[in-house]
């Protein structure tokens, strides 16, 4: 698995040619939009609203199902992350079921983006209602435009959208497959996130703003943490560093619970060797034996 950054095909001296750059300029255009004209989110979010229904989409089995595969397949992929970390560590002295960089570069994708930047800064600190919530749409919430801070709302908040940031945070794997494969992987990934972020907007959980300003973060920190891990000079050799320093951190677990072990069964030898003498009988007193 390696990861390739494409920038050598860019014209130079365009935006192109800075990936972070270009993610970070859309991201900022689209706040500054709907920031400018919130009733845009209102129009975006009207389409799926029916008056006396509410979102109807709530009710559709596809589209449950479908947003419990989007859920779920993100979910796996940690899961497997897990298994071969876990894996090495139990055998340390076999290659690592994934190249170490891959499993740190997603696991710290994951944790700095949903995890930290989603749900553990802005959902505390920007107090949106979701749509449903909202009087627009029989909720008892006032509109909240994105961004908005300094509110009273304390329930279940919109900005930005968790799944959608999640979904997002798939599509660099596009780049770990081999080349023949990565536009069209790249593209079913791509639209796989669309269709997550629009079952989100049918839903009444989302605004549009709250999808698309989330996939661009997490399109800006897939982007820096792809030079971090794979774009910069001499980094090559650091899947062997970290390789080697699992084997190390795993032979080292190995040894200590050897030595725990090897406590514990002396614990046990030297309480089962003073065992006979705590069976024998107390040595009589004198008064007994004059008795």
């Amino acid at each position: 698995m390696v990861y390739v950054i494409d920038a050598a095909r860019a014209p130079r001296g365009t935006v192109a040619e800075k990936p972070l750059l270009l993610a970070t300029l859309v991201t900022l255009s689209l706040s500054a939009f709907f920031v400018s004209f919130p009733a845009v989110d209102l129009a975006v979010s009207h389409f799926f609203y029916v008056e006396g229904q509410g979102f109807p989409a709530t009710k559709m089995t596809a589209l449950n199902t479908f947003r419990a595969f989007g859920q779920y397949f993100p979910l796996a992929l940690t899961i497997v992350l897990v298994i071969g970390l876990v894996l090495k560590l139990i055998y340390p002295s076999r290659a690592s079921l994934f190249p170490p960089r891959f499993t740190l570069y997603f696991s710290s994708l994951f944790l700095l983006g949903p995890a930290l930047t989603v749900n553990g800064i802005l959902k505390p600190l920007i107090d949106r209602p979701r749509p449903r919530s909202i009087i627009d749409f029989g909720g008892t919430e006032h509109f909240i435009h994105a961004w908005a801070l300094g509110g009273d709302y304390f329930d279940d908040r919109s900005f930005v959208s968790g799944e959608a940031a999640v979904v997002t945070c798939l599509i660099p794997l596009a780049f770990f497959v081999p080349v023949v494969w990565r536009r069209c992987v790249f593209c079913l990934l791509s639209l796989f996130a669309a269709l997550t972020a629009l079952n989100r907007i049918a839903f009444g959980a989302h605004f549009l703003s709250d999808v698309l300003i989330a996939s661009g973060l997490m399109a800006m920190l897939s982007i820096a943490l792809g030079h971090l891990f794979y774009g910069r000079p001499g980094v090559q050799s650091c899947d062997i560093k970290l390789e080697a320093a699992l084997t190390d951190f795993g032979h080292r677990l190995h040894a200590a619970r050897r030595r725990a072990i090897a406590r514990v069964l002396d614990a046990v030898t030297s309480r089962l060797s003073l065992s006979p003498a705590l069976l024998q009988p107390a040595p009589s007193t004198k008064a007994e034996r004059q008795d």
